[in-house]
């Protein structure tokens, strides 16, 4: 079976079209003027501005382009020195900029793409000290190999790569669109489609498999980054609700925890915004509500004012497994579709001891203000729904 999904792969990825190729940022290599590089040499990075070294390479010549520090504070993050490491975290990708690409003759840059932004499956990633970069010469000839400005010194070495081959080519999607595909740990599949500003898009991925969803775009700069990534919002399906902050291409990366290849269904829609959700009703101290939760996915908010130093303790009581949590205003957009009553909620703290009864949260202010309190639970079974609860001040 899964020899028949390679060939149905194999087939995809031959009719995809290569977007991030066809858009190839030309002229923004600078000139390697009389600087070069030979394979198996370390050469040395000067501070000061962008440096530019020309190499020679053979057609399908693979190598490998390491940029390190000489300074050990400069370290950004654990790695080894092995050719096939692994990447530290889908977060490093945005850490720093990246410092390392490289062009061909017309100065029209080769790796990497726009759609690498993702660390996991691209060329770059990063190391214990500095940067590494896998490049395929897809033709006989020179290449200039750019390096970013820095104040730091730093050393670069080229060194030939054993059984090297490109980056899987972006296929290119539309939007509305619906795309299929196979993805595993070691292969994730990428997409691109264009948006525009403002717009809200709806991801979804479906599969049987455990997959992840990630999208990456562009900012004003035309630099790209990682801006959303979610792998559980229905079951084992991811889905991503954004709106896109600027006009121009976004690619999504399908992923997948499970080593062994499995398909997947990719759907890009156009989405409406998110409706703001409901005004919490406030909860005073002292004073006991009565509220009904509707099904086992209903969230009730409420609002209640505490001082500075005063300890509180909430009870919420119901025939049912109830949850009662406190938590702050989360101004920052789901990634995951949410559009429920929390959406907008960050939690601090919450309680869930008994199955039914009451659940008894306390806690203590460390300002004066306003915090948000959720009631939700793990099903109301064959219960109406109801609950009540009380805020109590236990004072300072």
């Amino acid at each position: 079976m899964i020899t028949q999904h390679c060939r149905r792969a194999v087939a995809l990825l031959a009719a995809a079209a290569l977007a991030p190729i066809a858009q190839a940022q030309a002229a923004t290599c600078p000139s390697p003027g009389t600087a070069s590089v030979s394979v198996g040499t370390v050469s040395e990075v000067a501070p000061g501005g962008a440096r530019a070294f020309a190499v020679d390479l053979a057609a399908n010549e693979g190598v490998i382009v390491d940029l390190a520090s000489l300074k050990p504070a400069a370290r950004l993050t654990t790695g080894d020195d092995d050719e096939d490491d692994h990447e530290h975290g889908e977060g490093s990708a945005n850490a720093a900029p990246r410092a390392l690409k490289i062009c061909d003759a017309a100065g029209a840059v080769l790796s990497p793409q726009p759609g690498e932004v993702f660390e996991k499956g691209g060329s770059t990633v990063t190391t214990t000290d500095g940067e590494r970069l896998r490049f395929v010469a897809p033709r006989a000839g020179r290449y200039t190999i750019a390096v970013t400005s820095s104040d730091e010194p730093r050393e670069i070495l080229v060194r030939r790569r054993a059984g090297g081959s490109t980056p899987a080519p972006v296929v290119s999607a539309v939007l509305p669109g619906e795309q299929k595909g196979i993805t595993s740990s070691g292969a994730p599949m990428v997409f691109s489609f264009a948006g525009t500003a403002g717009q809200w898009v709806m991801l979804k991925a479906k599969s049987e498999k455990d997959t992840v969803l990630r999208l990456a775009g562009p900012d004003k700069a035309g630099d790209y980054a990682k801006i959303a990534e979610n792998d559980d919002s229905d079951g084992l399906n991811p889905m991503i609700r954004r709106k896109l902050p600027v006009t121009g291409t976004y690619y999504v990366q399908v992923d997948s925890l499970s080593e062994d290849p499995g398909e997947f269904q990719l759907s890009l829609a156009r989405s409406e915004a998110p409706p703001p959700p409901p005004a919490p009703v406030r909860l005073n101290i002292g004073t006991q509500v009565a509220g009904r939760l509707t099904g086992g996915d209903d969230i009730k908010l409420y609002v209640l004012p505490v001082v500075a130093g005063h300890s509180y303790r909430l009870d919420l009581t119901a025939p049912y497994d109830g949850v009662v949590g406190i938590g702050l205003p989360n101004p920052v957009e789901s990634e995951d579709g949410n559009d429920k009553p929390d959406a907008g909620y960050a939690d601090i703290k919450s309680q869930d001891d008994g199955t039914s009864g009451t659940e008894k949260l306390n806690f203590t202010a460390r300002s004066t203000g306003q915090l948000l309190v959720r009631i939700k639970s793990f099903g109301i079974g064959e219960t109406d729904g109801g609950y009540t609860l009380t805020a109590t001040d236990l004072g300072s």
